[in-house]
């Protein structure tokens, strides 16, 4: 039977065990549990509903073919999410950055929160509405201007709010690294802003 997503209590360790004897049906358990996170995660990094599901999907697929590979200390999710990442990372290499300029989001929902199904009571004025865009379409900009690596941490940093350890986990890198990573992207995403604020 598969455990319920919502149960706190559930052990991932012991899942992993049983998919790995054969019960592979329980790993509709992970799907259920991360695929919102992870789509969101993707969407950060790539800016696009498709590629985001597309990322998602197939970083499932990765997790579970290579199910073996998974550690022992480590968190299904935190691999899950480096998975994740590593097939953002290789798109966009293959993709030139600039293209994604050019791309205008669905709405301005999507562009704030990524593919989630948000109605809201009641909007906000046509010139809040119209501030909130422009802003929204300069921090793209500005975050698009990173590189894969640095985007990564900084999406994990300031989106997700994971902390500096988690990070570390989940990229592979070092503390003092991340950290290093986090500061040139915090200023290159400065610099770009005041190259915005200064075109006004």
């Amino acid at each position: 039977m598969i455990p319920d997503e919502r149960n706190a209590a559930v052990d991932e360790g012991r899942l992993i065990e049983a998919i790995r004897a054969g019960q592979t049906e329980l790993f509709e358990y992970f799907v259920r549990q991360y695929r919102r996170r992870i789509t969101r995660v993707a969407f950060r990094l790539l800016h696009d509903t498709g590629e985001a599901d597309c990322a998602a999907q197939e970083s499932f697929l990765r997790a579970y073919r290579h199910l073996d590979r998974f550690r022992e200390g480590s968190t299904f999710e935190t691999w899950l999410t480096r998975i994740c990442i590593n097939w953002c990372k290789d798109r966009l290499k293959r993709r030139r950055l600039v293209l994604y300029f050019h791309q205008a989001p669905r709405n301005d929902e999507e562009k704030e929160n990524g593919p989630v199904e948000v109605v809201p009571a009641s909007g906000p004025s046509p010139e809040r509405r119209a501030i909130s865009r422009e802003i929204r379409v300069r921090l793209r900009a500005a975050l698009e201007s990173l590189s894969p690596r640095q985007r990564a941490i900084f999406v994990l940093k300031h989106f997700e709010e994971r902390s500096i350890p988690e990070i570390a986990e989940v990229t592979g890198l070092d503390a003092g690294t991340v950290k290093s990573h986090l500061f040139r992207a915090a200023r290159k995403m400065r610099e770009r802003l005041a190259e915005f604020r200064a075109g006004e």
